[in-house]
């Protein structure tokens, strides 16, 4: 129980900043619960690995044992599904959000419209996992504490006749979805398919953009072929930890090489921008009845455009960059 309450006050903490509603306390939200589910799965991993071999479906060799400890979530989540702790779903589900987890943390990004009912999604999940995740035993440390938050889900979910005060994790878990008794202005399915059209038309904008700004003018094939090469080149320098600098630099070396060597040969990944194939994966993540199954649609559809935005924007904006100069 010493565990259970501590997650407990954790995911109180992420009701909270979602009460607030404000991008950085959605953020916040978001880093909390991520972390709760984080820490449940570890734990019960360490139970599989420790108690649950040597029966069909367990953590039996030693390299499903490897996996269950290693640092990649991948593999955690790999070896969850594999002891049927989480659905193939439940899994993608969880690793489309951390994702999101991770660019909140790092980058600070607040999130488009789709982050709030992401954090009320992912929170909501959170409370289900905390019914289900294994637990050994039922323990209470010597020196427990119990806090003001940690008593009041205590006195909400301890089981009466239970012994050393044993707490129902499913009333835990409906006591903590009771802290978020509200819903999303749109749905998640709307809101994350309005966030890849929004992509999607950034896309098209900086390519017009290209089309006209471009000097000497080019055909349309050629710009785009020629924005995915140099797209390519500065992902092939930054592995090599070159950085992006212009003069008397080991990477514009590096450059010059590259463009030599590989310009003749290069096959670019598009030769015209996939709006269909785009249109339609956006229009299957607004028609998914399934909210977790169109977190994990979104994140594939996203990564489907990331080479061509990633490409055509950074390639606009080196060009107005250059234009506004001239007028500096």
């Amino acid at each position: 129980m010493d565990k259970l309450l501590p997650l407990a006050e954790q995911l109180d903490r992420a009701a909270v900043e979602l009460r607030l509603d404000h991008p950085l306390h959605n953020r916040l939200a978001l880093i909390l619960i991520d972390n709760a589910i984080e820490l449940m799965m570890r734990h019960s991993l360490a139970v599989h690995t420790s108690f649950g071999g040597d029966h069909p479906g367990g953590l039996n060799t030693a390299s499903q044992r490897q996996r269950a400890r290693s640092q990649k979530l991948e593999d955690r989540l790999a070896a969850l599904v594999h002891v049927s702790e989480l659905s193939r779903l439940e899994a993608d589900f969880v690793l489309a959000a951390h994702e999101h987890r991770n660019t909140a943390y790092h980058e600070g990004f607040g999130g488009g419209a789709y982050l709030r009912p992401l954090c009320i999604l992912y929170f909501r999940f959170a409370c289900q996992y905390l019914t289900r995740f294994e637990m050994a035993f039922h323990t209470w440390v010597s020196n427990f504490a119990f806090t003001e938050i940690g008593r009041r889900y205590y006195d909400a979910s301890v089981e009466q006749d239970g012994s050393l005060g044993q707490i129902n994790r499913a009333k835990l878990a409906a006591a903590l979805d009771a802290q978020i008794d509200i819903e999303p202005g749109q749905t998640i399915q709307n809101a994350l398919a309005d966030e890849l059209e929004q992509e999607r038309q950034s896309i098209v904008m900086s390519f017009r953009f290209l089309i006209e700004n471009t000097w000497p003018r080019l055909p349309t094939s050629q710009i785009l072929k020629k924005v995915q090469f140099e797209h390519a080149r500065d992902m092939a320098l930054e592995k090599k930890g070159l950085e992006q600098t212009h003069f008397n630099t080991s990477r514009r070396i590096e450059a010059v090489n590259f463009v030599k060597t590989t310009w003749k040969k290069y096959a670019p990944r598009y030769h015209a921008i996939p709006h269909g194939a785009w249109s339609q994966g956006i229009a299957k993540v607004r028609a998914n009845h399934d909210p977790h199954s169109a977190v994990v649609q979104f994140q594939r559809v996203r990564a489907n455009m990331e080479f061509l935005h990633g490409a055509i924007c950074t390639a606009a904006f080196v060009i107005e960059m250059e234009l506004q100069s001239r007028y500096d």
